[in-house]
């Protein structure tokens, strides 16, 4: 069994890392290189999400050799929630080198380093480091949820209506007659706003701190959420799937909010 010293290790471990990939995605902040599709046009890769990665993958099994690691650039032909199966039981890494690449290809500043570490594939420690604002969340399970080392709350609102909310689309969902469209149009004129910024593990730090009171999110992979929902919940936040179930990894839907308008979100989703 891990002690709380060694759990303590990990968690520095994991923010040196996000800093460092940080820094070394901030110097190449236009100079992406070869800019390459995945899926379509909107789910993109460039070679500083590789250099990202490989920094990672090398200090992670460098420094923990006995861990496994999962990551967004490298999960093979197996779809996300096979490819954690496969992974099995024990200390695994779940990595995003950058989550929100179209937007760090456009030069927006909402795009982050994302690393999970999870022990028999529950997380217990995330850290999401923006290297451009030089906002760094982290959390460890039972110990609560910081930014940039200061403590944070999900936000007090209790109603949808006074709800500052925001989507993401996963690529092959971003066309007409999407179901997030139709949901963002049932919620229109029933809480304050609502945003779309391009990054999900950003956006469920935003609901952790009450920037956002509530995010939701189609077909997410690990990658996108194994940090974010920890620190949502040590936040004092909720997190479930469409249906209100307690949001695990392999779940294809995502509803996170400061807890207190989680039914009535539910609820203005729901089609």
């Amino acid at each position: 069994m891990m002690n709380q010293a060694s759990e303590a290790a990990l968690l520095q471990s994991a923010i040196e890392y996000a800093k460092q990939a940080g820094d070394l995605i901030r110097g190449r902040v236009g100079n992406l290189g070869n800019i390459q599709e995945k899926k379509n046009g909107s789910d993109l890769v460039t070679q500083v999400d590789m250099l990202s990665e490989s920094f990672l993958r090398g200090h992670i099994l460098k420094d923990y050799s006995d861990h496994w690691i999962l990551s967004e650039e490298d999960n093979g032909t197996l779809n996300s929630y096979e490819a954690l199966q496969k992974k099995g039981p024990g200390l695994g890494w779940i990595i995003d080198p950058i989550d929100g690449t179209t937007n760090f290809i456009h030069e927006i500043p909402h795009f982050a380093v994302s690393i999970g570490i999870v022990r028999d594939q529950e997380p217990f420690i995330g850290v999401v480091y923006n290297p451009l604002t030089n906002e760094l969340f982290h959390a460890r399970k039972h110990f609560g949820a910081f930014r940039n080392g200061e403590p944070i709350q999900a936000g007090k609102q209790k109603q949808l209506s006074e709800a500052l909310l925001a989507a993401g689309f996963q690529a092959e969902e971003w066309g007409p007659n999407s179901n997030v469209l139709h949901q963002m149009d049932k919620l229109a004129g029933t809480c304050r706003n609502l945003r779309m910024n391009g990054a999900a593990s950003l956006d469920l730090c935003w609901v952790a701190m009450g920037r956002l009171t509530g995010f939701w999110h189609n077909g997410l992979h690990p990658w996108d959420t194994a940090a974010g929902v920890l620190i949502v919940r040590e936040a004092g936040g909720q997190v479930t799937d469409n249906h209100g179930n307690s949001y695990q990894l392999h779940h294809d839907t995502l509803v996170a909010s400061n807890g207190k308008i989680h039914s009535e979100f539910l609820s203005g989703i729901e089609i």
